[in-house]
Protein backbone atom coordinates (compact mmCIF):
# COMPACT_ATOMS: atom_id res chain seq x y z
CA UNK A 1 0.00 0.00 0.00
CA UNK A 2 2.90 2.36 0.71
CA UNK A 3 4.09 1.88 -2.74
CA UNK A 4 0.75 2.56 -4.12
CA UNK A 5 0.11 6.02 -1.98
CA UNK A 6 3.15 7.36 -3.57
CA UNK A 7 1.94 7.09 -7.20
CA UNK A 8 -1.55 8.46 -6.59
CA UNK A 9 -3.33 10.95 -4.58
CA UNK A 10 -5.89 10.09 -2.03
CA UNK A 11 -7.78 12.44 0.27
CA UNK A 12 -7.75 12.10 4.17
CA UNK A 13 -11.70 11.40 3.49
CA UNK A 14 -10.92 8.70 0.69
CA UNK A 15 -7.93 6.85 3.07
CA UNK A 16 -10.55 7.16 6.46
CA UNK A 17 -12.59 5.41 4.62
CA UNK A 18 -10.47 2.90 3.05
CA UNK A 19 -9.17 2.19 6.88
CA UNK A 20 -13.00 1.51 8.34
CA UNK A 21 -13.61 -1.18 5.44
CA UNK A 22 -10.28 -3.02 6.34
CA UNK A 23 -12.13 -3.13 9.66
CA UNK A 24 -14.95 -5.69 8.92
CA UNK A 25 -13.39 -9.07 8.40
CA UNK A 26 -11.85 -9.22 11.83
CA UNK A 27 -14.98 -8.16 13.01
CA UNK A 28 -17.14 -11.00 11.43
CA UNK A 29 -14.64 -13.63 11.23
CA UNK A 30 -15.47 -14.03 14.87
CA UNK A 31 -19.36 -14.28 14.46
CA UNK A 32 -21.91 -17.46 15.39
CA UNK A 33 -24.81 -17.45 14.85
CA UNK A 34 -26.80 -19.25 17.42
CA UNK A 35 -30.28 -17.48 17.90
CA UNK A 36 -32.46 -15.81 15.65
CA UNK A 37 -31.36 -12.44 17.55
CA UNK A 38 -27.53 -13.52 15.96
CA UNK A 39 -29.38 -14.08 12.57
CA UNK A 40 -30.69 -10.30 12.45
CA UNK A 41 -27.23 -8.99 13.82
CA UNK A 42 -25.56 -10.71 10.76
CA UNK A 43 -28.03 -9.26 8.51
CA UNK A 44 -27.65 -6.17 9.38
CA UNK A 45 -23.91 -6.02 9.67
CA UNK A 46 -24.58 -7.58 6.37
CA UNK A 47 -26.05 -4.25 5.31
CA UNK A 48 -23.37 -2.38 6.56
CA UNK A 49 -20.49 -3.76 5.05
CA UNK A 50 -22.72 -3.37 1.71
CA UNK A 51 -23.30 0.41 2.58
CA UNK A 52 -19.56 0.62 3.17
CA UNK A 53 -18.88 -1.31 -0.02
CA UNK A 54 -20.70 1.14 -2.35
CA UNK A 55 -19.80 4.32 -0.67
CA UNK A 56 -15.93 3.07 -1.44
CA UNK A 57 -16.78 2.35 -5.06
CA UNK A 58 -18.75 5.31 -5.32
CA UNK A 59 -15.02 7.39 -3.92
CA UNK A 60 -13.21 5.27 -6.25
CA UNK A 61 -14.82 6.42 -9.55
CA UNK A 62 -14.44 9.81 -8.15
CA UNK A 63 -10.95 8.68 -8.94
CA UNK A 64 -10.82 6.58 -12.07
CA UNK A 65 -13.61 7.24 -14.26
CA UNK A 66 -12.48 10.74 -15.37
CA UNK A 67 -9.15 9.06 -15.94
CA UNK A 68 -11.17 6.08 -17.87
CA UNK A 69 -12.68 8.42 -19.99
CA UNK A 70 -9.05 10.40 -20.57
CA UNK A 71 -7.51 6.89 -21.75
CA UNK A 72 -10.76 6.23 -23.98
CA UNK A 73 -10.21 9.78 -25.97
CA UNK A 74 -6.33 8.61 -26.35
CA UNK A 75 -7.48 5.06 -27.18
CA UNK A 76 -10.24 6.47 -29.84
CA UNK A 77 -7.49 8.84 -31.54
CA UNK A 78 -4.55 5.71 -31.91
CA UNK A 79 -6.89 3.64 -33.18
CA UNK A 80 -7.70 4.59 -36.84
CA UNK A 81 -4.02 4.48 -37.23
CA UNK A 82 -3.17 1.19 -35.66
CA UNK A 83 -6.29 -0.68 -37.91
CA UNK A 84 -4.65 0.40 -40.83
CA UNK A 85 -1.29 -0.63 -40.00
CA UNK A 86 -3.35 -4.03 -38.81
CA UNK A 87 -4.83 -4.45 -42.20
CA UNK A 88 -1.56 -3.29 -44.49
CA UNK A 89 0.49 -6.30 -42.57
CA UNK A 90 -2.70 -8.74 -43.22
CA UNK A 91 -2.45 -7.87 -46.66
CA UNK A 92 1.12 -8.11 -47.13
CA UNK A 93 1.15 -11.71 -44.92
CA UNK A 94 -1.94 -12.94 -47.01
CA UNK A 95 0.46 -12.18 -50.09
CA UNK A 96 3.76 -13.67 -48.97
CA UNK A 97 1.35 -17.01 -47.68
CA UNK A 98 0.00 -17.01 -51.29
CA UNK A 99 3.70 -16.71 -52.84
CA UNK A 100 5.02 -19.43 -50.42
CA UNK A 101 2.13 -22.24 -51.25
CA UNK A 102 2.69 -21.56 -55.03
CA UNK A 103 5.77 -22.41 -55.03
CA UNK A 104 5.52 -25.80 -53.03
CA UNK A 105 2.04 -26.78 -55.21
CA UNK A 106 5.00 -25.77 -58.27
CA UNK A 107 7.27 -28.03 -56.55
CA UNK A 108 4.90 -30.96 -55.96
CA UNK A 109 4.12 -30.61 -59.88
CA UNK A 110 7.41 -30.73 -60.84
CA UNK A 111 7.87 -33.59 -58.60
CA UNK A 112 5.24 -35.83 -59.77
CA UNK A 113 6.44 -35.28 -63.31
CA UNK A 114 9.77 -37.11 -62.54
CA UNK A 115 8.02 -39.70 -60.61
CA UNK A 116 5.45 -40.18 -63.81
CA UNK A 117 8.73 -40.23 -66.14
CA UNK A 118 10.83 -42.60 -64.25
CA UNK A 119 7.84 -44.90 -64.35
CA UNK A 120 7.62 -44.90 -67.90
CA UNK A 121 11.38 -45.11 -68.23
CA UNK A 122 11.20 -48.37 -66.35
CA UNK A 123 8.40 -49.82 -68.31
CA UNK A 124 10.47 -48.87 -71.32
CA UNK A 125 13.58 -50.78 -70.07
CA UNK A 126 11.70 -53.46 -69.16
CA UNK A 127 9.83 -53.58 -73.03
CA UNK A 128 13.37 -53.33 -74.25
CA UNK A 129 14.61 -56.24 -72.03
CA UNK A 130 12.02 -58.72 -72.81
CA UNK A 131 12.55 -58.00 -76.82
CA UNK A 132 15.82 -58.37 -76.44
CA UNK A 133 15.54 -62.03 -74.53
CA UNK A 134 12.85 -62.87 -76.81
CA UNK A 135 15.51 -62.00 -80.07
CA UNK A 136 18.09 -63.99 -78.29
CA UNK A 137 15.96 -67.27 -77.74
CA UNK A 138 15.09 -67.04 -81.30
CA UNK A 139 18.68 -66.96 -82.21
CA UNK A 140 19.43 -70.11 -80.08
CA UNK A 141 16.40 -71.87 -81.82
CA UNK A 142 18.14 -70.71 -85.21
CA UNK A 143 21.52 -71.58 -84.57
CA UNK A 144 20.02 -74.90 -83.32
CA UNK A 145 18.52 -76.22 -86.32
CA UNK A 146 21.39 -74.76 -88.11
CA UNK A 147 20.36 -71.82 -89.52
CA UNK A 148 23.76 -69.54 -88.42
CA UNK A 149 23.14 -66.51 -90.75
CA UNK A 150 19.70 -66.02 -88.74
CA UNK A 151 21.17 -66.96 -85.29
CA UNK A 152 23.83 -63.95 -86.02
CA UNK A 153 21.39 -61.37 -87.40
CA UNK A 154 19.12 -62.05 -84.66
CA UNK A 155 21.44 -61.89 -82.04
CA UNK A 156 22.87 -58.04 -83.42
CA UNK A 157 19.69 -57.52 -83.10
CA UNK A 158 19.11 -58.47 -79.49
CA UNK A 159 22.33 -56.60 -78.72
CA UNK A 160 21.07 -53.47 -80.23
CA UNK A 161 17.68 -54.23 -78.33
CA UNK A 162 19.68 -54.64 -75.12
CA UNK A 163 21.67 -51.25 -75.80
CA UNK A 164 18.42 -49.55 -75.79
CA UNK A 165 17.52 -51.03 -72.60
CA UNK A 166 19.93 -49.15 -71.52
CA UNK A 167 18.52 -46.02 -68.45
CA UNK A 168 18.01 -42.99 -69.66
CA UNK A 169 19.37 -40.26 -66.90
CA UNK A 170 16.51 -38.45 -65.88
CA UNK A 171 17.50 -35.60 -64.09
CA UNK A 172 16.83 -35.76 -60.00
CA UNK A 173 14.25 -32.88 -58.85
CA UNK A 174 15.92 -30.28 -56.50
CA UNK A 175 13.44 -29.32 -54.33
CA UNK A 176 13.94 -25.19 -53.90
CA UNK A 177 14.82 -23.76 -50.79
CA UNK A 178 11.51 -22.41 -48.68
CA UNK A 179 11.24 -18.93 -50.42
CA UNK A 180 11.42 -16.37 -47.25
CA UNK A 181 12.55 -13.15 -46.94
CA UNK A 182 14.97 -12.43 -44.17
CA UNK A 183 13.97 -11.65 -41.02
CA UNK A 184 10.29 -13.89 -41.97
CA UNK A 185 9.19 -17.22 -41.26
CA UNK A 186 6.01 -19.40 -42.96
CA UNK A 187 4.69 -21.75 -40.68
CA UNK A 188 1.80 -24.54 -42.19
CA UNK A 189 -1.12 -24.14 -39.33
CA UNK A 190 -3.72 -26.59 -39.65
CA UNK A 191 -6.80 -26.56 -38.15
CA UNK A 192 -10.13 -28.94 -38.08
CA UNK A 193 -13.45 -27.47 -39.16
CA UNK A 194 -16.86 -29.30 -38.44
CA UNK A 195 -18.79 -29.61 -41.51
CA UNK A 196 -21.54 -32.47 -39.82
CA UNK A 197 -21.51 -32.01 -36.08
CA UNK A 198 -24.09 -35.15 -36.17
CA UNK A 199 -21.14 -37.42 -37.29
CA UNK A 200 -19.14 -36.10 -34.16
CA UNK A 201 -17.68 -38.63 -31.54
CA UNK A 202 -18.60 -38.26 -28.56
CA UNK A 203 -15.36 -37.86 -27.43
CA UNK A 204 -15.41 -34.45 -29.46
CA UNK A 205 -18.56 -32.86 -27.61
CA UNK A 206 -19.02 -30.53 -24.79
CA UNK A 207 -22.17 -30.52 -22.69
CA UNK A 208 -24.01 -27.00 -22.90
CA UNK A 209 -24.01 -26.37 -19.62
CA UNK A 210 -26.22 -23.05 -20.34
CA UNK A 211 -29.17 -24.88 -21.55
CA UNK A 212 -28.34 -27.13 -18.70
CA UNK A 213 -28.73 -25.04 -15.90
CA UNK A 214 -31.69 -23.34 -17.25
CA UNK A 215 -33.55 -26.85 -17.27
CA UNK A 216 -32.37 -27.16 -13.55
CA UNK A 217 -33.51 -23.70 -12.75
CA UNK A 218 -37.34 -24.80 -13.80
CA UNK A 219 -37.60 -28.29 -12.55
CA UNK A 220 -36.43 -26.82 -9.52
CA UNK A 221 -35.16 -30.53 -8.52
CA UNK A 222 -38.50 -32.22 -9.39
CA UNK A 223 -38.77 -35.42 -11.69
CA UNK A 224 -35.21 -36.99 -13.13
CA UNK A 225 -32.35 -34.91 -14.51
CA UNK A 226 -31.65 -35.48 -18.15
CA UNK A 227 -29.11 -38.93 -18.74
CA UNK A 228 -25.43 -38.86 -17.45
CA UNK A 229 -26.70 -35.85 -14.76
CA UNK A 230 -27.95 -34.68 -11.54
CA UNK A 231 -29.65 -32.26 -10.12
CA UNK A 232 -27.61 -29.77 -7.68
CA UNK A 233 -28.48 -27.11 -5.70
CA UNK A 234 -27.02 -24.23 -3.33
CA UNK A 235 -28.26 -20.99 -1.66
CA UNK A 236 -26.97 -17.35 -1.92
CA UNK A 237 -28.07 -14.59 0.64
CA UNK A 238 -29.23 -11.33 -0.91
CA UNK A 239 -29.48 -9.25 2.17
CA UNK A 240 -31.49 -5.46 1.12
Amino acid sequence: MGALASLINITPEAQELIDFATTFLATVQAVRITSPEDLQGAADHTRKIQECAKALEETRKGYTVPLDDQKKAYMDYFRPAVEVLDQAEKVLKAEIGRYTAEQARLAAEEEKRRRIAEAEERRRQEEEQAAAAQLLAEAEAAAASGDYAKAEALEEQAAAAQVAAEPILIPATVAPAKAKAKGTSVRTIWKCKVVDPSKLDRAYLMPNQVVLDALAASAKGVGAAPAGCEWTSSDSVSIR
